[in-house]
């Protein structure tokens, strides 16, 4: 059931159950609804069901679009028409990129001609010394209200259709009186100086958003389909699931998936960071993005279009901009103030002094709340292009603001603190090879770190396992595996204990690997346990380095959260000097820990990299998810991906996000600093309303300058 909830010509909010924690039938609407003749804009929020849509409403009415909603929701999502070109222009994001084309051909030219008749009158002035007319009839005064135009239009809509009060009406209001009062030059000048404001503040606005665009962009048009032994070229947007692309030396990965046939170096800097090329093989994962730089690889797909996980990144930044950070709230709320003071300081001028000239000096300079808000939104834009550059993912300026401020960081320990690539460092059995062969047949399309260590140990001895068992993971216990008519467990104690599997013969063997740091995975078949392989992790090399910077940096307490065994977690804490540790954990264990942490400590960090960590992340203030090989339930639940696994990544994370704060803040002092200055001379007489106009510019340019130091933040 369709519900509009609210409605203003032009503009109505719809209610729509069917939408709630529906991000595809979001897509699919704003989609399908946006090509509508006379839909200008439609914006989904699955979070709260409803729907947002402005349109022209001399062409559509509430009912008629409720009509099209209902023959939307109707027809089955087809996903190939959620993937299109950026020239086709109908999904939300192909809306945005035509927003973001600013400035416009026709506003740069209405600017010049603007400003080439002021230079005009100007000569006419002051060099011919000839008057110039400046009553509302006079060619000044006339051209002054066409100029005006766009600005009264805004003004009706604000006070008559939305009716709220904004700057638009403050300044219109202004220049009218300006212009009949016969003071149209001066009303000319300040149209000038708006519109040259208005782009200006376009470009800084937009500017982080397209360059993430261009820098997350495929770029690939076609890519070849291996198809009953040829290749035949096709599409990107027409590439499915199962579909075998052929990649060679020079050519881009248009989708995600497992190379089936051949070798290859890429660089995969796009994706992760790095970038010196990673020899890929027979079974390994790559992403769309990545560049073949030697090699022929054939690879089958396993995400394609908007569903890899370059799209999805990019989808996730995009969003992300449009997320206000808490700092980005006070500017908006500090702006609404000074709005109000300068319309008071306006009246007040023009009472006290009873000088137009002077009041719209003081109306020009306070016309500027705007760079106000420009003073967070552009740091905080211009810190999410930085950290985008290098790979890190947040999600929203609030992320990027909370990481730098909260007193309390919470790691897992296997592919965060460790190695992503753990180690067999013994294999204990009466038969090692047929431990083997069985543990690794289980773990064969385990994604944990754990797993791929088994499964490389076996093959590096030659035992090539069972590719066609059928497993199931439990967290935080291991895994059962069916393979033909044998039954397979592969994990913890708890793991032998579920399956009832007696360990009284490995139980001392086990103890001594955990005693020596290795973590102990037992392997049982048909219920009869064959042993115990001892794992080693070895730390990250930056570890220790990126503990101390993050304690420096203010981070008041360091928890290890981890499902391994407790002695084994201990040992770690211990040698890394952590506050607290946290070991034999389940996943619903962490996520308790987590709260338990926040209510001792304050807001609370938690990085990690599994399925296991997910709960732990969602709960989090911050949930930061390690490398982009990491489990994709965590990626998608954290708050900030780091697709770069390095330790120091955190470091940077945390010494941005400060940065982001400190430039908001010195932006402020600018832009409210000009504007209290920009009135007293105002009102004094001694700024002229074209020097007011300056102020405008001047201080969104240096507001402008000071953020752009984040692009270049390390």
């Amino acid at each position: 059931m369709i519900q509009i909830r609210h409605q203003i010509p032009g503009r109505i909010r719809l209610r729509i159950p069917a939408l709630a924690r529906n991000r595809p039938l979001a897509d699919w609407i704003e989609h399908e609804l946006g090509a509508v003749p006379g839909v200008e804009q439609a914006t989904c929020n699955p979070g709260c069901a409803s729907l947002v849509v402005r349109y022209g409403h001399s062409r559509l009415d509430p009912e008629t679009i409720r009509a099209h909603l209902e023959a939307i929701i109707a027809r089955p999502i087809d996903p190939t028409r959620l993937t299109c070109d950026p020239a086709d222009g109908r999904c939300r994001s192909c809306q945005r990129g035509a927003q973001d084309q600013t400035p416009t051909l026709g506003r740069i030219l209405s600017l010049v001609l603007l400003a080439g008749y002021l230079g005009y009158v100007l000569i006419r002035e002051h060099l011919l010394k000839r008057p110039v007319a400046q009553n509302p009839l006079s060619p000044t005064g006339l051209i002054a209200l066409a100029g005006a135009i766009p600005l009264l239009r805004d003004a009706w809509h604000e006070t008559f259709v939305e009716r709220r009060f904004s700057l638009h009406q403050f300044l219109a209001f202004s220049l009218v009186l300006g212009i009949l009062m016969g003071e149209a030059l001066t009303a000319f000048e300040i149209i000038l100086v708006l519109r040259g404001g208005e782009l200006l503040e376009g470009f800084v606005a937009n500017r982080s958003r397209r360059a993430i665009r261009r820098m997350l962009a495929l770029s690939v048009k076609d890519a070849w389909v291996w198809v009953d032994g040829q290749e035949l070229q096709v599409a990107v947007a027409e590439l499915r699931e199962g579909d075998r692309v052929v990649v060679r030396t020079g050519e881009k990965i248009p989708i995600d998936g497992v190379i089936e046939h051949g070798e290859a170096e890429l660089n995969e800097a796009s994706i992760s960071g790095r970038s010196e090329p990673v020899f890929k093989q027979v079974g390994d994962a790559v992403f769309a993005g990545g560049y073949v730089e030697r090699g022929v690889i054939r690879i089958r797909a396993e995400r394609v279009g908007e569903a890899t996980y370059l799209a999805r990144m990019a989808a996730l930044v995009d969003a992300s901009l449009d997320q206000k950070a808490p700092v980005q709230q006070r500017a908006d709320e500090l702006a609404a103030r000074l709005l109000r003071l300068g319309t008071l300081s306006t009246l007040a001028t023009l009472v006290l002094t009873r000088s137009v000239e002077r009041a719209l000096t003081v109306m020009l300079v306070m016309s500027c709340p705007c760079s106000t808000v420009l003073a967070a939104a552009t740091a905080v834009s211009a810190a999410l292009h930085s950290a985008t550059r290098r790979q890190m993912l947040i999600k929203g300026g609030v992320h990027l603001e909370r990481v730098g401020t909260a007193p309390c960081l919470c790691f897992d320990k296997t592919g965060t603190l460790t190695t992503e690539t753990p180690e067999v460092a013994t294999v204990i059995g009466d038969d090692e090879d047929a431990l083997l062969y069985w543990a690794a047949s289980a773990e064969h399309h385990n994604t944990h770190a754990l797993a791929h260590a088994i499964v490389r140990h076996a093959e590096t001895l030659g035992i090539e396992p069972d590719t066609c068992g059928i497993s199931e993971h439990l967290l935080g216990h291991g895994l059962e595996a069916r393979i033909g008519e044998h039954r397979v467990l592969v994990g913890n104690a708890r793991m032998m204990a579920s399956g009832k599997v007696s360990l009284r013969r490995y139980k001392a063997a086990a103890e001594q690997l955990i005693e020596s740091g290795l973590t102990a995975v037992y392997v049982a078949l048909d219920g009869k346990a064959l042993g115990v392989i001892g794992i080693r992790h070895q730390l990250r090399a930056e570890v220790h380095e990126t503990l101390a910077r993050l304690r420096a940096d203010g981070v008041s307490h360091i928890a290890l959260i981890s499902g391994d065994e407790p002695r084994v977690a201990a040992a770690l804490a211990e040698e890394l000097g952590l506050d607290s540790c946290h070991g034999g954990r389940l996943p619903e264990d962490k996520a308790e820990v987590v709260r338990a942490l926040r209510a001792e400590h304050g807001a609370v960090v938690m990085v990690g990299d599994g399925v296991n960590d997910a709960l732990a992340l969602a709960e989090a203030d911050i949930g930061i998810a390690m490398g982009s090989g990491g489990s994709e339930v965590a990626i998608e639940v954290a708050d900030i991906a780091l697709a770069d696994s390095a330790m120091g990544n955190l470091a940077e994370l945390r010494a941005l996000s400060r940065q982001t704060l400190r430039v908001a803040d010195q932006n402020y002092y600018l832009a409210v600093g000009t504007d209290v200055a920009g009135i007293a001379l105002g009102a004094a007489g001694i700024l002229s309303p074209a020097m007011g106009g300056l102020i405008h510019v001047t201080h969104t340019l240096g507001i402008l300058a000071n953020s752009s130091r984040l692009l270049r933040a390390h």
